[in-house]
């Protein structure tokens, strides 16, 4: 059973459109601004969600690990 709602949403091609169409009079320069501050919304998300210690200790571990195997890799093969 289908409801009909009054209001009516934008598909997401017709939310980004418009969403081109606002920006496009940002100069390069406020649009690399607004780009920064964007990222520091995600930052700032991830901080508060308490995940941020966690996924740098993990990005941290995978690093630690590729090296490793890299270096266990050029000792074996050169």
């Amino acid at each position: 059973m289908a409801n009909e709602l009054g209001v009516c949403f934008p598909s997401e091609a017709q939310a980004l459109r418009q969403q081109c169409e606002a920006e496009r009079h940002l100069t390069p320069h406020q649009r690399l601004l607004a780009a920064a501050d964007v990222l520091a919304a995600a930052e700032a998300l991830s901080r508060a969600g308490g995940k941020w210690e966690a996924q740098l200790q993990y990005q941290q571990s995978l690093e630690l690990d590729w090296q490793r195997r890299m270096k266990e890799f050029i000792q074996a093969h050169v």
